[in-house]
């Protein structure tokens, strides 16, 4: 006796055969020739001479091996940085390897200009940048998220009125990190905080260079009881900010098949390169994280 099936196991059946018989079309995504850049990291902060990591891009698609990441480093780009009035040649810290180029004569120093000038293989790029007053924050304290031993670092600060400030946070914690650090989305701009009172948190971010042990850390992006952490906040121009927030959203959208993709705002003039020169304005603020 043939087993009824009832009206909804019907049309289900129905859905599948259709499905199964949809129409089904390979498509073939033509990806555009890959093309190398300039990539440039340079900054000028109050007290601090010249910076520039200087670096060639990499292919997504290609056979780099990111265990060696001096074969992308650049050598032997002429650099210099001019205040109006002194211009400074930035020397490669270690001619054989190139990348970090650091300068001698200039420091920056609040409400000064400064311009950029690279020449490497023949070719030119410049950027400008500007060194802001510093805007500190009122006050920084830990708060323990977990166990309440292991936690973010949290600000308050009195934003002042008037549209168009923008700040970068960083951070380091004695005797454990060797450089200041900043973690995702670490730039944010005035738009819905001006003129208030305000508190925000930040993770630990990670350290540049991370060793795979760091990577592994169970305690990663958190802060603990016993750390002493220095907080780095800086000020930065209204063009730095555009830069790190169209950094941070291509970093989102990596992998996210469901994000917009989106390109890093580049501020160097010349062909086929990327990257700006930032002026930080910081404060610093200390902390020893104590048992409550």
């Amino acid at each position: 006796m043939m087993k009824k099936i009832n009206i909804l196991q019907f049309f289900l059946i129905i859905i599948l055969i259709v499905l199964n018989n949809s129409c089904r079309k390979d498509i073939k995504v033509d990806l555009p020739e890959y093309k190398e850049k300039l990539v440039v990291e340079a900054s000028i902060e109050t007290g601090q001479p010249a910076i520039v990591l200087l670096s060639n891009s990499v292919p997504y698609f290609g056979n780099f091996d990111f265990h060696h990441p001096e074969k992308a480093f650049v050598k032997g780009a002429f650099v210099t940085v001019n205040d109006g009035i002194t211009i400074d040649t930035i020397k490669e810290l270690d001619p054989n390897t190139g990348y970090f180029y650091i300068g001698t004569k200039i420091i920056g120093q609040v409400g000064k200009s400064y311009h950029l000038q690279i020449t490497v293989n023949g070719k030119n790029y410049s950027c400008d940048t500007y060194i802001n007053p510093p805007i500190a924050l009122d006050s920084i304290f830990f708060k323990g998220e977990l166990h309440d031993t292991l936690g973010e670092m949290y600000a308050h600060m009195h934003e002042p009125l008037g549209l168009g400030n923008c700040y970068r946070w960083f951070a380091t914690r004695l005797n454990k990190d060797l450089y200041y650090s900043a973690p995702f989305s670490s730039a944010f701009d005035d738009k819905f905080v001006d003129g208030k009172d305000f508190t925000f948190f930040y993770e630990r971010g990670a350290q540049p260079n991370a060793t795979e042990a760091d990577s592994k850390d169970p305690y990663q992006g958190f802060y603990k009881v016993g750390d002493t952490v220095v907080v780095k906040f800086c000020t930065i121009n209204r063009k730095d900010y555009q830069y790190w927030y169209s950094y941070y959203r291509n970093k989102a959208s990596n992998g996210n098949p469901f994000s917009s993709p989106t390109n890093i705002q580049s501020f160097m003039t010349g062909e086929d390169v990327l990257g700006g020169f930032f002026g930080y304005s910081p404060s610093f603020d200390t902390l020893v994280i104590k048992k409550k």
